[in-house]
């Protein structure tokens, strides 16, 4: 690694210093415009600030001409299902690329959902689950679609839960509702038929926090703060996820031993 010292301009000290680190705030989240007019998301960690672009991948690339590497893959799908292309399948280096763009994609979804943009999060969310797709459909080895298959409950209840919000928004909590129920469905399925694990309808902390929001909107159709909270576990599992990326690793090894003491005590209660 190479060290240079840095010019004037190049610090990025007096930025943290107007927007100081709040360790009370779950997640400092902010719009900003660029010297180019453009509006960027930032958010604020202990030791910098991450900024993304609004649109398209969050960092602003257009890999092979595309809007993202997701969009470039699907490409070279329907090539080869109009007969245009060889079959291929996705390398472990491709895999990992896939992977990587998710995170992108992750950390803007619960900037969005901080923000309050819920259909700018439901997109994300979408987005991650087609990587998923994918990724099961034509990663070369099984463990680089296994890697991210762990999280398609995780990212299926952030596509549900920002539907809903996006009803609730909306002045229609039966919509709202109605979108709780499929998504609910859907992760009972999943469980059931998919991975064959009938005993994480009862384990999962995704479906426990999609019943949670669906008795609070029962409870209180027009109160939207009450129901935009992150559960325990998801503020856990965020939180982890952002200390293994910044390479903290003694703060996610405390993260996960208090993730896993949160998912014990999850107790789901069956709709009627």
């Amino acid at each position: 690694m190479s060290w240079r010292e840095p010019k004037m301009s190049e610090d990025i000290r007096p930025l943290m210093d107007a927007w100081p680190f709040n360790p009370d705030d779950d997640l400092m989240v902010r719009k900003v415009v660029g010297p180019d007019g453009q509006v960027r998301l930032q958010i604020r960690l202990e030791l910098g600030i991450l900024e993304m672009m609004p649109s398209g991948r969050p960092d602003g690339a257009q890999p092979y001409g595309f809007e993202s590497l997701l969009a470039f893959h699907l490409d070279r799908v329907r090539h080869e299902r109009d007969g245009d292309g060889e079959p291929y399948r996705l390398s472990h280096e491709e895999a990992l690329a896939l992977q990587r763009e998710a995170m992108q994609y992750y950390h803007r979804r619960v900037t969005w959902f901080k923000l309050g943009d819920f259909a700018a999060a439901a997109d994300d969310a979408e987005h991650n689950i087609a990587v998923m797709d994918l990724l099961k459909e034509r990663a070369a080895d099984s463990s680089d679609w296994l890697e991210s298959e762990q999280y398609r409950p995780f990212v299926l209840s952030h596509l549900v839960r920002a539907r809903a919000l996006w009803w609730v928004d909306q002045g229609d909590p039966n919509a709202a509702l109605s979108a709780l129920d499929d998504g609910i469905d859907s992760l009972e399925t999943l469980f059931r038929d998919d991975y064959r694990r009938p005993d994480l309808i009862t384990e999962s902390e995704e479906l426990h926090g999609l019943l949670e929001l669906r008795r609070a909107l029962r409870e209180s159709p027009t109160t939207v703060a009450s129901i935009r909270r992150e559960s325990e576990t998801e503020r856990l599992r965020r939180e982890l996820a952002e200390a293994v990326a910044r390479e903290e690793y003694e703060r996610a090894a405390t993260l996960r031993d208090a993730l896993r003491e949160a998912q014990a005590r999850v107790r789901v209660d069956q709709p009627s």
